[in-house]
């Protein structure tokens, strides 16, 4: 089937539950709010800043039981990335799971400077659990799962995901998309609960 990166990341979102979404759309993830507003699912919720999206989807994975959903933040890379950094950084210090995806700059140019070129994956290193970059249109869904996987497994977290503009406007051959990795229930420690008594 043909879908581009956005297509693909809506629908993977709505495998694993999602039914918001918080951020403001820009130049770099037009086409990710395109997709969003064509999902019966998904509500994408517009704000003026994105230090009160990273709230609001920290908010909502707070009042979500864990594996309903997970708040999700949906942003434009540099500005959008730092303007969210404290939200997403009082997730990560109170262990609340969120998914920020991020636009990214192009991948196929070969110019150096370009319009949010900044090293986003470098700056989310101090305040989430990891950072993604998708590299082909074949690799969203399974880039999101881990994504998922990694915010809500041991002490949940925020992850970045980011997903560069051009593999949301070009649709490429891709495999059918897979299912959703199902959640895991941390064991039970029964001598800790002992100590604990």
């Amino acid at each position: 089937m043909r879908k581009n990166a956005a297509q693909l990341a809506v629908a993977a979102l709505e495998k694993l539950g999602v039914t918001h979404t918080f951020g403001i759309p820009g130049v770099h993830n037009t086409e990710f709010y395109d997709a969003l507003h064509a999902s019966e699912q998904i509500t994408p919720i517009l704000v003026t800043h994105e230090g009160g999206a990273a709230f609001m989807a920290d908010g909502m994975s707070r009042v979500r039981q864990m594996h309903e959903g997970i708040g999700v933040l949906a942003i434009v890379p540099a500005a959008g990335f730092t303007h969210a950094a404290s939200g997403i950084g009082e997730a990560y210090l109170d262990g609340v799971p969120m998914l920020v995806i991020s636009g990214g700059v192009r991948t196929d140019t070969e110019f150096d400077f370009v319009l949010h070129g900044v090293d986003q994956l470098e700056l989310a290193k101090g305040i989430t659990k990891g950072a993604f970059r998708v590299n082909h249109q074949n690799d969203v869904t399974d880039v999101l799962y881990q994504a998922y996987q990694l915010a809500t497994e041991g002490k949940p977290g925020p992850v970045l995901v980011e997903i560069p503009v051009n593999l949301q406007l070009f649709d490429a051959t891709v495999a059918q998309p897979q299912q959703p990795p199902q959640p895991t229930t941390p064991a039970i420690d029964e001598q800790a609960i002992q100590r604990a008594v």
